[in-house]
């Protein structure tokens, strides 16, 4: 039997930091979940098995193994320089997508990068969606500034204010960065009589089911280090508008993409104490004319998004993803 060690960190590290790996923590769970299926076994830090995977930021990073791994997703164009260090220790470093993998050669992190993609799980059942009375729009992920809660807003109501068939529905955990315009002064999202907030964290089947109530995904990232929430959207055949630049680059096609330019990463900068380089710039203009196009075409988009789902399904599976794990396992144990 194959044997895999897998490092992701816990809610809290050794140190007792609060980690917030909800993100990561999912999909580790996946991936693993793929590679029991096929018969490899993965172990938690597991010091006397060879092939060790950090799925995690670089300085949780674990060296105790034969054969190191980073695996880690990014957002802008450069990376902290507190990050180099310990990937220049790794064997080899894993990218969650093509835009990533860039990021990682253009910086200098490593000569060996592999992409290894996220998948989908099949539980994100494909359905046929009919409008009634109401056309609902959604966000998701308004509690990370570089989701751009705001700009998905702000587009709503510039297309939409006062029309009563039109309603935002913006997902979040806790806290969102936006406020909203309405009878002449700034007020929170929940007070604006078209928008529906959800701030609890919802399981996975609660998710399914506001993807599948939602017809159109507004999704106006400025960085992804993959794009877990707009694939999962897409997956279900939800018609979704997706930044073309970072990592949902690699399947905006699939939907509805919509162009950006690159501009300075100032709030990830802020964040990492560094210069982060630059993300996307999404265009709000084309931003509402999609939004438009989604209602007023909305059978057509949704018929080519269906079809996109069940190439994803087909092509992009967790399963998928653990072949791609195993393939680079194979090549350790050939050396």
């Amino acid at each position: 039997m194959k044997k895999i060690s897998w490092f992701t960190p816990s809610t809290y590290d050794a140190s007792g930091e609060l980690w917030n790996s909800l993100g990561f923590n999912n999909a580790a769970i996946s991936i693993i979940k793929a590679l029991n299926d096929k018969e490899c076994a993965v172990f938690y830090n597991r010091k006397n098995v060879p092939f060790h995977v950090n799925f995690c930021q670089p300085h949780y990073y674990q060296f105790d193994n034969d054969y190191i791994v980073g695996y880690t997703p990014w957002e802008s164009t450069s990376i902290p320089s507190s990050w180099l260090y310990n990937m220049s220790l790794c064997d080899e470093i894993w990218a969650t997508s093509s835009f990533v993998k860039e990021v990682y050669e253009s910086n200098n992190a490593h000569p060996n990068i592999h992409v290894i993609p996220h998948g989908i799980d099949p539980d994100y059942k494909i359905i046929d969606r009919e409008i009634t009375n109401t056309f609902y729009f959604l966000h998701v992920g308004g509690d990370s500034k570089r989701k751009n809660a705001q700009l998905a807003i702000d587009a709503f109501l510039e297309c939409f204010e006062a029309k009563k068939e039109y309603k935002l529905i913006l997902k979040y955990n806790k806290y969102i960065h936006a406020e909203v315009f309405h009878e002449n002064g700034y007020v929170h999202p929940p007070n604006h009589p078209q928008i529906i907030c959800i701030p609890d964290q919802l399981s996975t089947e609660q998710m399914i089911r506001l993807y599948h109530k939602a017809h159109c995904l507004i999704y106006p990232t400025s960085g992804e280090g993959f794009g877990m929430i707009p694939f999962e959207a897409i997956c279900t055949g939800m018609p979704s508008i997706i930044t073309n630049l970072t990592g949902t680059a690699d399947f905006a096609k699939y939907s509805i993409p919509l162009e950006a330019r690159w501009g300075s990463a100032d709030w990830n900068s802020h964040l990492y104490s560094c210069d982060t380089g630059d993300w996307a710039v999404p265009d709000f203009d084309q931003l509402c004319d999609l939004m438009e196009h989604a209602v007023n075409e909305y059978e057509d988009f949704k018929k080519y998004t269906i079809q996109s789902a069940k190439i994803l399904h087909e092509e992009r599976s967790w399963s998928s993803v653990a072949d791609k794990i195993l393939s680079r396992l194979d090549s350790y144990e050939k050396i």
